[in-house]
């Protein structure tokens, strides 16, 4: 018996990379075969010293029944999805039946494109005994979706990691669901150089998204708004600013957004620019910051673990979810982009975390640790669980 991991694009988004090293770490790295989409990401960020990784992606050829389907639903369906897992199929097909496929793209289905998972768990099922799907969220209004909630019963176990997702996975009678916080809240850091400008609690960590730049109605304003908070803190603290990027993919760079900020602002030697490098050193980084917005989740959610006060700009289910779960409601703790309407809400919310620091701090300091112990659990729960099928299973 071994634990498959799947839905992993690549450790050049280093929330995935967190959740790959604690979800490994939570089943035991020995048992863990992790399938990704980019081998050299898994090298780069020091994965392949943890457990043995694959790539997921094979190629296939433009011969056969896969490929004629497939082609024919592109061109008369215009369904592109069949086209997009036929790279998959070739890894997925050496799959032992005893394996236990494990789900962990966590949001996959908060996007456009998540038919092509549930094509992809369909197909993957073939050749495999056991899948379970780890710490997503799911927007509710998506559970409308009959073939969704079809796919979701082919699961033995999921985990929801907030609230919402796990009441709306439960009225929609999905069964075998648990509620888990995400596991990148047990992610530990790892001590690195800190760049010139940061000083140590003396200053606020900023993550912006492209994703949310480009999701929103007027990206400009966006940034204004980061402008905005930047030129106050200069201008009205003793903070320095230190600019934090989550995500280093080709199309999806935080880096872009946040060096256009840095180079407007870097005349005044009180910001800086954070390198890219592992999940761990960005998470011990963001830990020595005062105070944190961030667009990323897991950039989020390695503030909130480490107890920084955090401003969270969010577009998802995700990130009202989790907020919530912390707080005990997301108002003034996610300001969701769609209501971004003037150039100085972002600050206003901001300014909103710094009068509640000591409230937020005990809040964090209360509920961490029980989050923690809640994953561990949890953990445990799911090994025994296949443990117990391991002798027959073999």
């Amino acid at each position: 018996m071994r634990f498959v991991l799947y839905n992993h694009v690549g450790s050049g988004n280093h929330g995935c990379e967190a959740l790959v090293r604690t979800i490994s770490h939570m089943l035991g790295e020995a048992l863990v075969l992790l399938l990704s989409d980019s081998f050299e990401e898994e090298q780069k960020y020091e994965i392949t010293e943890l457990l043995q990784v694959k790539d997921s992606i094979l190629g296939y050829k433009k011969i056969g029944l896969d490929f004629g389907y497939a082609y024919w639903q592109l061109k008369v369906k215009k369904n592109y999805f069949f086209m997009d897992i036929l790279k998959y199929k070739s890894e997925i097909k050496k799959l032992k039946f005893t394996d236990v496929l494990v789900s962990i793209g966590g949001d996959i289905f908060c996007y456009d494109d998540y038919p092509k998972y549930i094509l992809l768990h369909k197909y993957a099922m073939k050749y495999v005994k056991h899948s379970i799907l780890l710490g997503c969220s799911i927007e509710p209004e998506l559970l409308k979706d009959k073939s969704l909630v079809s796919d979701l019963n082919r699961f033995e176990v999921i985990s929801a990691r907030e609230q919402i997702t796990y009441t709306a996975l439960k009225n929609a009678n999905i069964k075998n669901v648990l509620y888990c916080p995400d596991t990148a809240f047990c992610l530990p850091v790892e001590k690195t150089e800190l760049p010139k400008n940061f000083k140590v609690f003396n200053t606020v960590g900023i993550n912006i998204s492209p994703l949310v730049l480009n999701k929103a109605e007027d990206s400009k304003l966006i940034l204004d708004n980061f402008r905005v908070v930047v030129d106050y803190i200069l201008k009205n603290t003793e903070f320095s600013v230190a600019f934090i990027p989550h995500v280093v993919w080709r199309d999806n760079d935080d880096r872009v957004p946040l060096k256009i900020l840095y180079e407007e602002f870097k005349e005044s030697n009180r910001v800086c620019m954070v390198e890219d490098q592992n999940a761990q050193r960005l998470k011990w980084i963001i830990s020595k910051c005062s105070y944190f917005i961030g667009a990323r989740t897991h950039a989020t959610i390695a503030a909130y673990s480490t107890g920084v006060p955090t401003l969270v700009l969010g577009y998802s289910v995700k990130s009202r979810g989790i907020a919530r779960d912390l707080f005990g409601t997301e108002e003034n703790y996610v300001l969701s982009y769609q209501k971004v309407k003037s150039s100085n809400i972002l600050l206003e919310k901001f300014c909103w975390i710094i009068q509640h620091d000591m409230e937020i701090r005990n809040i964090l300091k209360t509920k961490i640790p029980e989050y923690q112990q809640m994953i561990e659990r949890f953990g445990r729960k799911i090994k025994e669980k296949y443990e117990e099928n391991k002798e027959i299973d073999s």
